[in-house]
């Protein structure tokens, strides 16, 4: 598990400087810069998908909107999204919006 310092409050963007696209129903997201890239499942895709606009969105929402449409437990919502935001963070594909 990743440790996270990540709260609800936290909000949330896909860094402008990446690239990705829609491969067979799933998402590819590349950060050209570090060469970094992750090939996302159809959640992750999902999540990917809740921030691809200019609007950051804060975490709180994310997992709401995850609860609903994968009907997952509150806790293992969280740890999950939360990790999956983590791991975004490190490779430069999302940032947190200032």
């Amino acid at each position: 598990m990743i440790a996270s310092p990540l709260s609800d409050e936290t909000q949330i963007q896909i860094d402008p400087d990446i690239t990705f696209g829609d491969v067979d129903g799933e998402i590819v997201a590349l950060n050209v810069q570090s060469g970094s890239y992750l090939h996302l499942n159809s959640s992750g895709s999902y999540i990917f998908s809740l921030l691809d606009d200019s609007a950051p969105r804060p975490l709180a929402e994310i997992y709401k909107l995850v609860r609903q449409t994968y009907n997952v437990e509150d806790d293992v919502c969280r740890r999950e999204v939360a990790e999956f935001v983590a791991r975004c963070l490190a490779l430069g594909l999302v940032r947190l919006a200032t």
